[in-house]
This record gives C-alpha cells, sequence and structure tokens, in this order.
C-alpha cells in the first residue's frame, strides 16, 4: 500500500476518532507521559469553559486544579506510570469560575511492548448528583436532629417528673420532722441545694454514665467540707441518674448532720468513705470518728430517717450503728453494671 494512501489512512481515523470522541459528554484528555495535556475532546472544553485550547495544550493537568485537589492528579499519574488504574471524585472549577463536581478515572495507554505513551484522563460532571446527595444529607441530619430534640424533650419531662416527685417525698419527711415552718424550710432548701448539685452530672445523652468515683467527686467537691472526708475504696462502676441523686442527698445529709454534731464540727474529727460492689448495688460505708468519747443518742433526727427512706433498696436496708466515737452509715445505691 503506498505510503500517501497510509497517510490518507491514518488522517482519516484520526478525524473518525476525534469525532467519535467528541459524540461524549465526558471531558475527555489524553495526556503524555510527564502529565502534561495534548489533546481534550470538543465537549471537554465546553464543560471546562475554554474558549480556545491553545490555552491550555502543553500545560500540566494537575494546574488546571486547585491547590488542596491536586494530590488526587499527582497520586493518579504515579499510579498510570505503574500501569494501574484510578479513579476519584474532587471539586474543580471550571476557567470560569463555575464550581463543578467530577468523577475521574484514570488510566495508562500502552504501546505494544507495554510501554507507557500516554495517559487517559476521562472526567464526568456530577455536580447535580453531588447537589442531589447533600441535600439528602442535610435532611437526613434535619431529622435526627429533630428526633433528637424530641428524645430530650421526652427525657427532660421524665426527669422533672422525677425531681418532683423526690422534691415531695423529702417535703412530706420534713413536714413530719421539724419543729416549725421556718426549720423545715431551711432543710428543704438544703436537700434541693443537693439535688441541684446532683444535676450538674446529669448530661441528656452523655456518651458514658457517669461513675460512682466521679459523682462522688463532685459532690463532695460541692460541699464545701468535702476535703475532710477521706474517701477510701470506691469501684468504678457506672450510675444512673437515680443514682447520683440517691448519691447526692445522702452525703449531703451525713456532711450536714457531721457538721452540726459530728466530726466535721471541729479539726479533731475524721472521716471515712468507702464502698464496696455488690451484684448491681453499691454499698456504701460512712464512718465518723470526732475525736472524743460519744454516747449513743436517744433520738434520730429527720436526717437520719431521710438516709433510712432513701438509702434501701430491695432486700438490703440502710442502717446507722453508733461506736464509741462516733456514727457509722451504711446506705446503698442502684448501679448500671
Amino acid at each position: 500500500m503506498p505510503t500517501s494512501t497510509i497517510r490518507q489512512l491514518a488522517a482519516e481515523s484520526e478525524l473518525l476518532l476525534a469525532a467519535i470522541l467528541d459524540q461524549s459528554q465526558d471531558c475527555i484528555k489524553l495526556l503524555n507521559a510527564s502529565g502534561e495535556i495534548e489533546y481534550m475532546n470538543e465537549n471537554g472544553r465546553r464543560a471546562l469553559a475554554i474558549e480556545d485550547f491553545a490555552e491550555v495544550v502543553g500545560k500540566q493537568w494537575a494546574t488546571l486544579w486547585p491547590e488542596e485537589a491536586r494530590h488526587h492528579i499527582e497520586t493518579s499519574i504515579d499510579k498510570t506510570r505503574r500501569g494501574q488504574q484510578s479513579r476519584f471524585e474532587a471539586l474543580c472549577p471550571t476557567l470560569a469560575g463555575t464550581p463543578t463536581w467530577w468523577d475521574v478515572s484514570v488510566g495508562p495507554v500502552c504501546d505494544r511492548d507495554g510501554r507507557l505513551r500516554h495517559i487517559l484522563a476521562t472526567s464526568r460532571d456530577v455536580t447535580e448528583y453531588m447537589s442531589r446527595m447533600s441535600e439528602q444529607l442535610r435532611r437526613e441530619e434535619a431529622e435526627e436532629q429533630a428526633k433528637h430534640s424530641d428524645s430530650v424533650a421526652h427525657e427532660m419531662r421524665h426527669r422533672l417528673k422525677n425531681q418532683l416527685a423526690v422534691v415531695g417525698s423529702v417535703a412530706k419527711l420534713l413536714s413530719r420532722h421539724s419543729d416549725s415552718a421556718a426549720d423545715m424550710q431551711v432543710k428543704l432548701e438544703r436537700k434541693i441545694a443537693a439535688l441541684a448539685r446532683a444535676q450538674d452530672m446529669l448530661t441528656v445523652h452523655r456518651e458514658e454514665p457517669v461513675s460512682a468515683a466521679a459523682a462522688l467527686e463532685q459532690v463532695l467537691g460541692a460541699s464545701g467540707a468535702g476535703e475532710r472526708i477521706e474517701v477510701l475504696e470506691m469501684p468504678e462502676v457506672p450510675l444512673g441518674d437515680d443514682g447520683v441523686q440517691q448519691l447526692a442527698l445522702m452525703v449531703g445529709e451525713l456532711q450536714t448532720n457531721s457538721l452540726k454534731y459530728g466530726a466535721l464540727r471541729d479539726d479533731k474529727g475524721k472521716i471515712t468513705l468507702s464502698a464496696t460492689q455488690e451484684e448491681h448495688l453499691l454499698c456504701m460505708h460512712w464512718h465518723e470518728d470526732i475525736g472524743e468519747p460519744l454516747d449513743t443518742p436517744e433520738h434520730v433526727g429527720a436526717g437520719m430517717i431521710l438516709l433510712d427512706r432513701l438509702g434501701s433498696t430491695g432486700s438490703h436496708t440502710s442502717r446507722v450503728e453508733w461506736h464509741s466515737s462516733g456514727p457509722a452509715a451504711t446506705f446503698y445505691l442502684r448501679t448500671l453494671a
């Protein structure tokens, strides 16, 4: 076959191939082995708002991309040099500045001997798809937030009912063991303050329940006299909201009683606080030593009655025992484990 004929067929093949590639809606680019642009189909130039191909021919393909996306290009070209295909999605504005998302496929074009001659990069405009996905994600997030808000509102209503029930029970108890309305007011304010301190630890939808050790540390820290109490063994077990409130009320009552009559009246006294775990219960042990002999009191006050009522659970009954130098109290908290 004459050389002129071969050249004519080659030219016609190139025109035919270009015509075929121009029918694609994708942006098709042919790069040399160094990553420089040698060819781009007509629809690709239109998609990138390239009016004159001379503006980009011979340029590094990576320079058409924003700085934060160029690592995709460099990685893809490096893979083609090892004979591998690659694919990625990234944002790259057109030359006119229109933000556009692209789904890009990159692969090697090798000769018969397997040597890399060119790099074929095909980019598809997926901006509309990404917009729909983003809108769907926003809707799902909004729905999830609405569900979360409803759940929080439901939990807050539940907690408020529980709190009112606790306050009501404490008020009834104090009304039977107070000398006057003013005496009851002082005692009730003290109990409500203890519950308020407990609420600081009851975070709605926290990732993990508060541990007994952490709850006790915060209760003692908020009391103003916590540094006088020596905490011994304390199991790292989680407490529910009811357990935290119980702990705040019990320790608060014992501290108040000790400040008025016991080891916290002066510097001579000593208090130790420890706990042991019994199945799903935490057994708390409060031991006071006032530093001098003490006679067992003939009557117990409202605080000790409150301890007996709120510190007992199931078959486990709280108790206060009097030894020669002070009281020793045992009460129980429900745990989550």
